[in-house]
Order: C-alpha cells, then sequence, then structure tokens
C-alpha cells in the first residue's frame, strides 16, 4: 500500500502547485477592465491614474492626462496637457495648445495651436497646421502639414513638415526634413536638414549636412567638417 499512497501523494502536490503558479500569473499580468466613456460636458476633465481605456465625448475645453499605460480617443478641444507614459492618444478635431511631456507617447489630431513637445521617446503627428512649436530634451518627433516656427534643443529630435516658419536648432544629432522654408540657423553637430526651397541657411558647429535642392539660398557656414549642398548660392 505504501507505492500506491506515495504516488497518490505526489499527485496531489503537483496538482496543488500548478494551481499555485496559475494563481500567482493572474495576479501579476492585469488586463484593462475595458474601455470608460465620460462626457467633458463643456468644462475641463483630467484623467488620473486607471487601468480603462478612455474616451471622451461632448464640448470638451482643457483635457489632461495624468494616467499611463491606456489610450484615450477625444474630440476636439481648447488644450491638451499630457504627463503620463506609454499613451497612445486619438483625437478627432483640434486640440488647441498642447503640452506633451512624460515619456514614450503618441499623439495623432488633425491640426493644433502651439505645441510643446518634452520628456523623451514622444510622437506627435498632425494631418494639417501647428502653431509655434518647440522640441526640447531628446528622442521626440513631430511630423506636420505646416509649422509656424519651430525651435529643437538638445538631441535626436526629428521634425518633418510641409512648410515651416523660420527655424532654429540648438543641440546635436537632430534630423529636419520639410518642402520649404523661409530660415534655418542650426547652432550644433551632428544635425541634418533636408529642404527642397530654403532662402537663407546659417551653420555654426561641425559635422551638420545641408541639403536645399531649388532655388537661390544665402549661405552663411562657420565650423568644421560641414557638408553644405544647395541648388545655387546668393
Amino acid at each position: 500500500m505504501k507505492p500506491t499512497t506515495s504516488v497518490l501523494f505526489r499527485a496531489a502536490a503537483a496538482a496543488t502547485t500548478a494551481l499555485a503558479s496559475a494563481a500567482l500569473v493572474a495576479v501579476s499580468a492585469p488586463a484593462h477592465a475595458g474601455t470608460v466613456v465620460q462626457d467633458c460636458a463643456g468644462g475641463p476633465v483630467t484623467i488620473g491614474a486607471t487601468l480603462d481605456d478612455v474616451t471622451l465625448t461632448g464640448v470638451c475645453t482643457d483635457v489632461r492626462i495624468d494616467a499611463s499605460n491606456i489610450s484615450v480617443a477625444l474630440p476636439a478641444t481648447s488644450s491638451l496637457t499630457v504627463t503620463g507614459a506609454n499613451l497612445e492618444i486619438a483625437a478627432s478635431g483640434p486640440v488647441g495648445t498642447v503640452t506633451f511631456a512624460g515619456g514614450n507617447n503618441v499623439l495623432v489630431a488633425p491640426s493644433a495651436g502651439d505645441v510643446s513637445v518634452s520628456g523623451g521617446n514622444n510622437e506627435a503627428t498632425f494631418s494639417g497646421a501647428i502653431g509655434r512649436t518647440s522640441l526640447v530634451d531628446g528622442n521626440n518627433s513631430v511630423r506636420a502639414g505646416e509649422i509656424a516656427a519651430l525651435r529643437v534643443e538638445d538631441g535626436n529630435q526629428v521634425v518633418k513638415a510641409t512648410t515651416l516658419g523660420a527655424v532654429t536648432v540648438r543641440g546635436s544629432n537632430a534630423t529636419l526634413i520639410a518642402t520649404t522654408a523661409p530660415k534655418v540657423t542650426v547652432r550644433g553637430a551632428n544635425n541634418l536638414v533636408k529642404v527642397r526651397k530654403l532662402p537663407v541657411l546659417t551653420i555654426i558647429g561641425s559635422n551638420n549636412t545641408a541639403v536645399v535642392r531649388m532655388g537661390t539660398t544665402k549661405v552663411t557656414v562657420r565650423g568644421a567638417n560641414n557638408v553644405v549642398r544647395v541648388k545655387k548660392r546668393a
């Protein structure tokens, strides 16, 4: 009888261990509870810590997102402030003044007013026009149809647009690609500028590359190992 008892004991112990492991896995990997629909009701809204994805409806004024690791869908807003991380944000209308911080966030919207991007690894895409725009800290990107004016600081920033206003780049390893801009000033190293038509280009620093394929460009360069290719120098 002893062998049979030993076998039964081992089988029961294995089953208990498996159930305990399954319980631990269930506890350590909580899932999203679902999607919460919230009416802005014509006023400001703050989305705090939550496991739920959020859909905003109605008339929104000032929207603030402090939560992390969720998706947010919203209509047009007067302003949008983002401080959380790992967010996916999609707007169906213009989002007004944007303060886009935190980290590893993605924003998609038709258009915006002035845009400020900080933190790291944030990506904002606008199909239409946005206002005065700044990128600081590092590893951020902005894509837009039109940017009224642009300031880029620190490192590894990426900006792509069809039309740009005046541009100032202060930092390193930035990438700027556009169809047209009136003036670009670069102060730093290892930056890349590609603008199809650019009347004024100033580079102060080293190891920068600039390419202008159309029109006449007034070029000023100070520093070592800069590569500048323009269609025609003024």
